[in-house]
């Protein structure tokens, strides 16, 4: 009797081990896309020389500073990697009012005309 029940306790161990290894399998997988969710809701912030490159009409999210006014809704940006033109009409402020050197988020899309490159602003954050 003894034998039976060493025997039966010894092909459960292994049930056991690897019930776990699996639970711990799951709760990996799990973490691994939770991090990857919290990445892909992370910005991307496309650069201003990374923007000269894109298609027309591509949307983009940059971050920099609006560093003069061109008049005619057209106002210069700058990121550390140079600078671009940008349209932003007055419902694009959303009420946000900007100072010339501070970093601003900027949402819009690339408008090509030939070699002429700028972004069509959507909306901007501070």
């Amino acid at each position: 009797m003894k034998k039976i029940s060493v025997l039966a306790m010894l092909a459960v161990v292994p049930m056991c081990a690897a019930f776990a290894g699996a639970g711990m399998k799951n709760h990996n997988m799990n973490n691994n896309m939770n991090n990857n969710m919290m990445k892909q809701n992370q910005p991307t912030y496309w650069s201003v020389t990374e923007v000269m490159a894109l298609p027309d009409n591509a949307p983009v999210t940059m971050r920099g500073r609006i560093t003069k006014d061109m008049g005619d809704n057209v106002y210069v940006f700058e990121d550390s990697s140079g600078t671009i033109m940008m349209e932003i009409d007055e419902e694009d402020w959303n009420g946000n009012t900007v100072r010339v050197n501070d970093v601003v988020t900027v949402y819009g899309n690339v408008d090509k005309n030939g070699n002429y490159v700028e972004i069509d602003v959507n909306s901007i954050e501070m």
